[in-house]
């Protein structure tokens, strides 16, 4: 009964919070990000240079975009990625982006509802409702889906391609892994279950037609000219407040630059060594490798927004659906603290009551999803509310800019480069100034994750039938 009513709150929440408490809407084009998909696919097909400025000739024209000032939106996308961003551009720009908002809803749905399969249980409707719940509620989905952003299928093929292996095809794994590239940064998780002989035959094989479709896309020099434009983006973004990374918290909370780049390297590596030796050692289940490094990614990862932390549903609804007592809370609540758009407070404040009942909404679809009977630990991951407001309240005394609107009359200099410009555009904006208000917003989604990797691990190492 209990569970009954918190999944009802969790949708009454999800309902008010959509119709009643959404933020000032802020001028653009649809799924913003997909416009540098589109443009890079229009810049492609007439020979043009999609990763420099050539891109800004695509971008101008789009519908929303204001051509009477530089607000170039950078593509970074692997090369092989060029004939499918073309097929969209065959359609006017609206005509293509409702399209591809349509593919990401079946993106959002095959990451939630496989992820709940991989956890496995009993699928009942109220644990389908349940996650339904969670991922509406959740943070980075719902806003990689608000930006068009191509992180939402690459984290769904992740999941699909766990859900073909795991049924043994390993040709549609091959497929889902060819997707999951298209975001590297998720699709690496993928790596976790090499050991797998199936598993490395459709990841050997998604790297060979990544390879030789980026090779047939831009030939030899045109990928050379990419691995140099994702170091120099990277660098451009470093110590940008939109970054939710280490290195770049560290740099907002007063961190000399050099040293918050030491930092980022060293606790990537401490990470990354770490889960692999946890994963060695303990865990005998692929898919439960896979699982913590998902969770722990974040915290590892050089170069991440917060859409990038979608991927971390997958395990968060495994321990969800496994964990009891303490395990539960720290899952839960690391959950919670994941699905809260933080930064969102310090840029949308009108958006503080939305964020609030979906807070609330994510803890209450937790409860539902819980697999044992209810007790008082279960109250727990509420006080996550709390922090929100405090954290809400902080935030609007410190309003993050939102790029393109605060960039005023912007004109970059004809030499610079594509990341240079996008550099500036960020500083003219706002958005590189250090603020120890923004760098806290952010840590909490990096804590949620560690707090999460934690019974993540602990519980697939107790249970070797976990996926089973």
């Amino acid at each position: 009964m209990l569970r009954r009513v918190a999944l009802g709150g969790a949708f009454a929440a999800i309902a008010i919070a959509l119709a009643f408490a959404r933020p000032a809407v802020t001028p653009g084009p649809m799924l913003r990000d997909f416009e540098a998909y589109d443009a890079a696919g229009r810049t492609w097909a007439v020979a043009g240079d999609p990763y420099g400025r050539d891109l800004w000739r695509s971008e101008r024209i789009v519908p929303g975009v204001r051509p009477d000032r530089d607000e170039l939106l950078p593509f970074v996308g692997p090369p092989f990625s060029l004939p499918l961003w073309r097929a969209f551009a065959l359609l006017p720009y609206e005509a293509g982006a409702r399209l591809w908002g349509a593919v990401l809803v079946l993106a959002a749905a095959t990451l939630a509802f496989g992820s709940l399969a991989l956890a496995g249980g009993r699928r009942s409707v109220r644990n389908i409702l349940a996650a339904a719940a969670l991922g509406l509620a959740f943070g980075p989905l719902t806003s990689a889906f608000a930006l068009g952003q191509v992180a939402l299928l690459s984290g769904a093929a992740v999941v699909a391609t766990l859900l073909a292996l795991r049924a043994r095809r390993a040709r549609s794994a091959a497929a889902g892994a060819i997707l999951a590239a298209l975001q590297p940064n998720l699709g690496i998780v993928l790596l976790a279950r090499l050991s797998d002989r199936r598993a490395a035959f459709a990841l050997a094989f998604a790297a060979l037609v990544a390879a030789g479709g980026s090779l047939a896309a831009v030939g030899t020099a045109g990928i050379a000219r990419y691995l140099a434009l994702l170091a120099a983006h990277g660098a451009a973004e470093r110590t940008l407040a939109i970054q939710t990374t280490v290195g770049a918290i560290a740099y907002g909370f007063g961190l000399a630059e050099g040293a918050a780049r030491t930092l980022q390297v060293a606790v990537s590596i401490f990470v990354v060594v770490l889960v692999t030796l946890a994963c060695a050692r303990t865990l005998s289940d692929p898919i439960e490798r896979v699982a913590v490094a998902a969770a722990a990614l974040p915290v590892a990862l050089p170069f991440a927004h917060e859409h990038d932390l979608l991927l971390v549903l997958f395990p968060a609804l495994v321990a969800l659906r496994r964990a009891t007592g303490v395990l539960w809370a720290l899952a839960t609540s690391g959950t919670v603290l994941v699905a809260v758009d933080w930064l969102g407070l310090a840029q949308r404040p009108s958006g503080f009551a939305q964020s609030l009942l979906l807070a609330f909404a994510s803890c209450a679809a937790c409860v539902a999803l819980a697999p044992r009977p209810l007790r008082i630990v279960h109250a727990i991951p509420f006080a996550t509310l709390g922090l929100v407001v405090v954290a809400g309240l902080l935030a609007a005394t410190h309003p993050l800019p939102v790029w393109p609107d605060a960039l005023g009359n912007f004109h970059a200099p004809l030499a610079l480069d594509a990341p240079a410009v996008w550099h500036l555009e960020q500083l003219r904006t706002g958005i590189g100034t250090r603020d120890w208000v923004w760098a806290s917003l952010r840590s909490l989604s990096l804590l949620g994750c560690a707090l999460l990797a934690f019974p993540t691990w602990r519980l697939a190492r107790a249970r070797g039938d976990l996926f089973n």
